[in-house]
């Protein structure tokens, strides 16, 4: 059957026929991301702080994929098959350029992996900080925070792919369930599920290492 002709075709297949310049396959690119692009943009601003409207956010999402056709951005995709996550990544690095360019501020904010974490996921608000032993402030509380992005920053990395990418839309980029399960073509359960047993996995290797609580 040809591309054409297909009526939900994979993103290898979609990414293929965009780097060839297809406008049929772009449309439905364009159609199929756009959620994933325009949450990220507004998940990354709200995170660091900025004011923004929907004229931003409108700007940003059309930078973006401006630059994914016209500069050909997609032959960077290393998995096509998770090409979601790092779109997630492309919008909210556009979305911290376009400020800064633009509007010539720098983030007010500026959040680590660890807060983005345990404020991220379907409705949790703890940060880093609520969830580490109690330690006196200084350079020694700092050195050991460093150590702990380590050591999850390697835990989220040892998953393997399919949930890596589910945990990270999750957690890092705070995208909802039923959003990844629409974005990734999965089934709502098998997120949930997924997402449910990274994060057992991930409370199993802190407490290893001292943590006691990741919820």
């Amino acid at each position: 059957m040809d591309f054409a002709d297909r009526d939900s075709p994979s993103s290898e297949e979609l990414i293929k026929n965009c780097i060839k310049k297809d406008k049929r396959a772009w449309d439905i690119f364009v159609e199929r991301y756009s959620k994933v692009v325009f949450w990220a943009i507004r998940d990354r601003l709200k995170r660091f702080g900025y004011n923004f409207d929907e004229g931003d956010i409108e700007d940003i999402h059309q930078d973006v994929f401006i630059s994914l056709w016209s500069d050909n951005k997609l032959a960077q995709v290393k998995d096509r098959s998770r090409v979601a996550g790092w779109l997630a990544m492309v919008a909210g690095n556009a979305a911290i350029d376009y400020f800064k360019k633009m509007k010539r501020q720098s983030p007010p904010n500026s959040l680590s992996l660890y807060e983005e974490i345990y404020k991220s996921g379907d409705g949790g608000d703890k940060t880093l900080e609520d969830v580490l032993p109690s330690q006196d402030a200084g350079p020694g509380k700092r050195a050991h925070l460093n150590d702990i992005f380590e050591l999850v920053d390697s835990a989220i990395n040892s998953l393997k792919p399919k949930e890596k990418i589910v945990v990270k839309l999750n957690l890092l980029h705070g995208m909802r369930h039923r959003d990844i399960a629409e974005a990734l073509k999965m089934p709502v359960n098998t997120v949930s599920t997924t997402i449910a047993r990274a994060k057992e996995d991930l409370k199993v290797k802190l407490r290893r290492k001292g943590i006691k609580d990741l919820s």
